[in-house]
This record gives structure tokens, sequence and C-alpha cells, in this order.
């Protein structure tokens, strides 16, 4: 594994510390070209793979079920989403490791990011990875809802997934609105950061939530210093 590009980190308190200077890395994982192109994504990747299948599922939603219906579905997709949200950054991304096997899965499955978190190309989720987990999520809830249910929910659920990448990918690489009128959304923006840089840079054992903090409140894993 290779950095191949570092430059400093500029943070501090202050009213524009919210304006943190990112480190801008570029890490290297493996030594074929080959699979190095596919262990990095553009950040509009997701929304090109997936945007279209939320559309696709809500409209095939409504061909078989009422509206008021579909509205239920994505929404219970979406709080479906929050819980997985939750649990695969706590029980997946951050399993325990004893020995030097599982300090390596776990370098490669996300630890590399908590090494390098300011790498832009690996801030959301690559699709050897997300494609899989969706299709996983596809059958089960094909197996467990009613059909127009089950699009409607998988919607919801792949949107949520969409929220949270690109809440992941704000909170490293963009900063909150300064207009008047977007007041609301910075300071949405400046609490998930908050919680989410706390998590790499305090304690990496609590602040589990990116898009939010609702089911750190709950498991009772809420970093004191952040929301």
């Amino acid at each position: 594994m290779k950095e191949l590009v570092q430059s400093t980190v500029v943070s501090g308190p202050g009213p524009k510390s919210e304006e943190r200077v990112q480190r801008q890395t570029i890490a290297r994982m493996f030594a074929s070209d080959f699979l190095e192109f596919f262990s990095r994504v553009h950040p509009i990747v997701p929304a090109l793979l997936y945007v279209p299948v939320v559309a696709f599922m809500t409209w095939t939603a409504t061909t078989i079920v009422a509206p008021a219906t579909v509205a239920l579905g994505v929404a219970g997709g979406l709080f479906f989403w929050s819980t997985q949200e939750y649990l695969l950054h706590r029980f997946l991304f951050h399993f325990p490791r004893r020995g030097p096997a599982s300090e390596w899965l776990y370098f490669y499955f996300h630890g590399i990011h908590h090494l390098f978190p300011d790498d832009k190309w690996r801030l959301v989720m690559v699709p050897p990875i997300s494609i899989p987990l969706a299709i996983v999520f596809w059958f089960a809830f094909t197996a467990l809802l009613p059909a127009g249910v089950a699009h409607a929910a998988f919607a919801g659920f792949t949107l949520g997934y969409l929220g949270y990448d690109y809440t992941h990918y704000a909170t490293h690489h963009v900063a909150p609105p300064k207009h008047p009128l977007l007041k609301p959304i910075a300071a949405i923006m400046r609490t998930q950061r908050k919680r989410h840089l706390t998590h790499h840079f305090g304690d990496p054992d609590r602040g589990f939530g990116v898009s939010m903090g609702f089911w750190d409140h709950v498991f009772r894993t809420v970093n004191p210093k952040a929301p």
C-alpha cells in the first residue's frame, strides 16, 4: 500500500472551524492496476447506478398498489435503511480484530478509509460491494413483502443508501452553504460532519451513524463530544 499524495491537515477552533481544509490523499491498495481500478469510485457512480433503480421501483410500485401504500412502503424502506446504516457500520465495517488475518481483512474492507479519510475516491461504496448487497436486500424484500410493497420499500431503501453515500462524501469534502436561506441545511451538515469526524479522529468505537445519529442514541454509542 503506497500513499501517493499528501498535504497538511488544517483545523482549529473559531467561527470557521467547519471549513476544515481537507488532507488530500490518494492511497494505493493493490499492486495490480486491474484490482486497484475496482477499489476506487467516482462519487457520481452511485447516482448513475441507483437513481434509475429508485425511479423504476417507485413507478412499478404505483402500477401494483395505491399511491398511499407506495408512500408508506418508501418511508418504511428509508427507515429500514437507517437501521442497516448503523448496523453495517458498527458490526461489519468495525468487526472485532483478533490477529493478523482479521487486521488484514479490516484494512482492506474499511481500515484504509480510517487511515486515509480524505481520499475522495473511496468515500462512496464501490459497485463490487454495493451491487451484491443490493441484490441480497432485493431478494429479501421480495421474499418477505407483497410485490408492490416490496418495490416501494426497496425504492426507499435505495434512496436511503444514496443519502448515506452522499452525506459521507459531504462530511469529508463539501463545505456547508453560507447563504442565509440555507442555514437549516448548513446546520444539519455541520452536525453530521462533527459527528462523523469525531468518529474518525476521536473515538472510532462510537458515532456509527453517518446520515443521522438516532440509532447511536438508541444503542448508547453516542460520542459525548459530538451530537
